[in-house]
């Protein structure tokens, strides 16, 4: 699958970089008020360049619900950041890596 880049990106330069993005939540962490929280790091190459740690927004019920979120918000920050990337000029070597501790988000997504 390639991936649609707009005709008005400009070329890349130098030499490619890769991202890894790491992401975790606990499920029902503050229990005054029954939410998660999401968090993760985002590294290119070895240097850690985004990470954030919040409650969500929403009340998940499940474990799995609570993850989905997490990544979905962590996804949106990285299709920013590739955004940002690209506009820089720099070159990414591919999709980035996401390391997950949820074998159920990994198999459904």
């Amino acid at each position: 699958m390639q991936e649609a880049i707009p005709p008005n990106f400009p070329p890349p330069r130098g030499k490619d970089v890769d991202l890894r993005m790491y992401v975790d939540s606990d499920h029902l962490g503050d229990r005054q008020n029954m939410r998660s929280r999401s968090g993760f790091f985002v590294y290119m190459k070895s240097a850690l360049v985004i990470w954030l740690s919040k409650k969500q927004i929403t009340i998940e019920t499940s474990l799995l619900g609570a993850e989905f979120v997490a990544m979905n918000f962590g996804i949106e920050i990285l299709r920013g950041l590739f955004y940002l990337l690209r506009m820089m000029h720099i070159a990414i070597s591919g999709p980035p890596y996401i390391f997950r501790d949820n074998m159920s988000v990994i198999h459904n997504s």
